[in-house]
């Protein structure tokens, strides 16, 4: 009798905490409907994530699906499990956010998340005083001189990359390559050299050790994009579950080499004007006044992330930029024929040479690339935090500090309502302009204060390896070739080519200028 009476008190416990559970629960879920703003079906405890969290689907593709859910309305309510998360699909609305209303919208995540993950506080995820400070103090790495100044190092990675796909024809007059691997090798070894003043060896071989590790930062597999999407959205659960972004591995390396390059600097009293040196001097230093006069301490770790995250940035971005520009031009012919009389006709202005005036003057190019980022943005969402409470634009609606806002960039720049036929890869969409039709929407490298640092640098990159291949270079289609539009790693937080995007590769006959 006394195992029966308290059998009934546990299950009687359990079932209150059960009750109270799911009221709770439905109370989360109903968040945007008490405040009138429509929303997507959502699952208790998952929200609109499930798919994502258990890996079956990329969160950019959970962000795509849930933007075509909410139809036409300017902005919608989702679920990131129990995280009430507002879409916003204005492009008016979006520009205040990342440009007049920046004050209300200043931090990328929540501050638990770099917390959590010791190698996230790079300037992408940090916010407050701390931001502002690192990339005022880090703007003058990514200059216009001193994207002049590294072209040099450019340049002579790209003399590299020409030798290493005539190496690789070993005697034939054509071989299918993968731009994937070819260009990140390029982009690696130019990062190095450019940040780091390291020769990195990726192109030359491509199990190089700066190879290995950057092919394991962004998570790609299943299992790693559920436990990055835990650390970056739901903070709390990843540190329970003692879940990391970056692998131990990743961790270790950045740690060794980046300390090691600074201490090697400071004892031969080696000055290189690069972005180790920029932190060689940040560390000594030791602290950085914040925007109240506070000290901030600059650790270790702290400038370890820094140079983590550009490499990363450095090489990622831009090899996929590469990658997609060479794939769309392999299946367009007379494009890549247009191209290819542009990159002559410039150098042949400048002796034959590639410099860095030459690039400049290549409009097509920029229009190519300026396509390329609009069907295949490298950011394809952007997130932001209400900083503080926020009065929607024409609504009723006011956002609460700590509420999370995304910006469905992939999902925009792909909308038939703003790019007619938006799956056409079709470069004349930039001929008159250069994106900068505030109404329309393009974002390639965001905007406003927290838009990326290392733009004209990552251009410059990507212009200079396109004409040392295309000067050299025709691509065409071959049996592993995707389709198009091409398709991103289905698992990969950034927009990185699935596939490999096969191409098959050959020397080009001789191109009259006209």
């Amino acid at each position: 009798m006394l195992w029966s009476d308290s059998l009934w008190t546990t299950l009687l416990i359990l079932t209150v905490i059960i009750a109270l559970l799911y009221v709770y629960l439905s109370s989360v879920n109903n968040y945007w409907k008490r405040l009138g703003v429509p929303c997507v079906k959502s699952e208790l405890l998952f929200g609109s994530a499930r798919r994502a969290l258990f890996a079956r689907e990329s969160l950019p593709t959970c962000i795509q699906r849930i933007y075509q859910e909410l139809g036409d309305v300017p902005f919608g309510g989702f679920y990131l499990m129990m995280t009430p998360c507002l879409m916003v699909k204005d492009v008016g609305l979006i520009n205040k956010i990342l440009v007049s209303d920046f004050a209300h919208f200043t931090d990328r995540f929540s501050p638990l998340s770099t917390k959590m993950e010791p190698l996230a506080k790079h300037l992408f995820c940090l916010g407050g005083d701390l931001w502002r400070e690192m990339r005022l103090y880090m703007s003058s790495a990514f200059s216009d001189s001193s994207c002049r100044r590294d072209f040099c190092l450019v340049k002579l990675c790209c003399d590299r990359l020409q030798k290493s796909v005539h190496a690789a024809f070993q005697g034939r007059h054509s071989r299918d390559l993968a731009l994937r691997d070819l260009l990140a090798s390029f982009t690696t070894d130019v990062i190095g050299m450019c940040a780091f003043g390291i020769e990195c060896g990726a192109i030359d071989d491509p199990n190089s050790q700066f190879r290995r590790i950057g092919s394991m930062i962004v998570p790609n597999t299943k299992k790693k994009a559920s436990s990055a999407l835990l650390v970056l959205t739901l903070p709390r659960i990843g540190s329970f579950f003692g879940v990391k972004f970056f692998s131990t591995t990743v961790r270790e390396f950045f740690d060794r080499i980046v300390m090691e390059t600074i201490d090697y600097r400071k004892k031969n009293n080696i000055h290189r004007e690069d972005l180790v040196q920029l932190m060689l001097e940040l560390k000594d230093g030791g602290i950085i006044s914040g925007k109240n006069g506070e000290a901030i301490e600059v650790t270790d770790n702290l400038v370890v992330s820094q140079m983590m995250m550009a490499f990363t940035m450095g090489f990622e971005m831009t090899s996929s930029a590469m990658s997609f520009c060479l794939h769309e031009l392999s299946l367009n012919p007379a494009m890549q024929t247009l191209a290819r009389k542009e990159v002559d006709a410039v150098l042949a202005r400048h002796g034959g040479e590639v410099t860095y005036e030459a690039i400049q003057e290549m409009t097509y190019l920029d229009m190519l690339i300026a396509e390329t980022l609009r069907l295949y943005p490298m950011q394809m969402y952007m997130m932001r935090q209400c900083t503080k409470t926020y009065q929607v634009p024409g609504s009723d609606l006011v956002l609460q500090k700590g509420t999370m806002v995304y910006l469905p960039v992939l999902s925009l720049q792909r909308d038939p309502r703003f790019y007619p036929d938006p799956l056409r890869f079709d470069p004349q969409r930039f001929a008159n302009c250069k994106g900068d039709n505030v109404d329309v929407p393009y974002w390639p490298f965001g905007e406003g204060p927290r838009a990326c640092l290392g733009q004209k640098f990552a251009l410059m990159v990507v212009k200079a390896g396109l004409v040392a291949l295309l000067s050299r270079f025709e691509f065409r289609p071959c049996l592993r070739s995707s389709g198009r539009p091409a398709d991103f790693e289905p698992h990969s937080l950034l927009a990185r080519p699935a596939g490999g995007l096969w191409v098959r590769v050959s020397l080009r006959p001789w191109l009259p200028l006209q």
